[in-house]
């Protein structure tokens, strides 16, 4: 009886260790996969927006609720109302970024300065995130 208790416990052991156990490196990730609703072209990974203006609207082929870490523009950082509550939209003077489910609008205003702008934005679903990088054309 004593063996078959012991040999009942070494199972249940083995059992908790086999149910944890995963092949899969822990915060491994699929990196994120979007699409751009209308093609565009990234040239070494930036995006060209004309000195007029532009939309972008990108969709997320792979994670069903991203939303908006953060952008550098003009050598600052900008983030959402978090304090409100918002994740999902952010606004600065010349761009806004607005996410809704697994799309992704970003809205860029006419470039009226003689200098080229850039942005950076970082959308993420958790621990995984995706940076866009756009550089918009001066006005000439």
């Amino acid at each position: 009886m004593k063996t078959l208790k012991c040999l009942g416990i070494a199972f249940a052991m083995l059992a908790t260790l086999a149910s944890c156990s995963s092949d899969a490196p822990v915060g491994k990730w699929d990196a994120m996969v979007w699409k751009a609703e209308v093609p565009v072209h990234a040239t070494d990974g930036v995006y060209t927006v004309p000195e007029a203006g532009a939309e972008f609207t990108f969709t997320c082929q792979n994670y069903s609720s991203p939303w908006i870490e953060n952008a550098l523009s003009d050598g600052g950082y900008c983030f959402p109302p978090r304090e409100a509550g918002d994740f999902h939209h952010l606004s600065a003077e010349w761009f806004r970024a607005e996410m809704s489910g697994m799309h992704l609008a970003v809205v860029f205003e006419a470039n009226e300065t003689a200098e080229e702008r850039l942005l950076t934005l970082t959308v993420t679903a958790g621990d995984i995130f995706h940076t866009f990088r756009f550089k918009q054309l001066a006005n000439k």
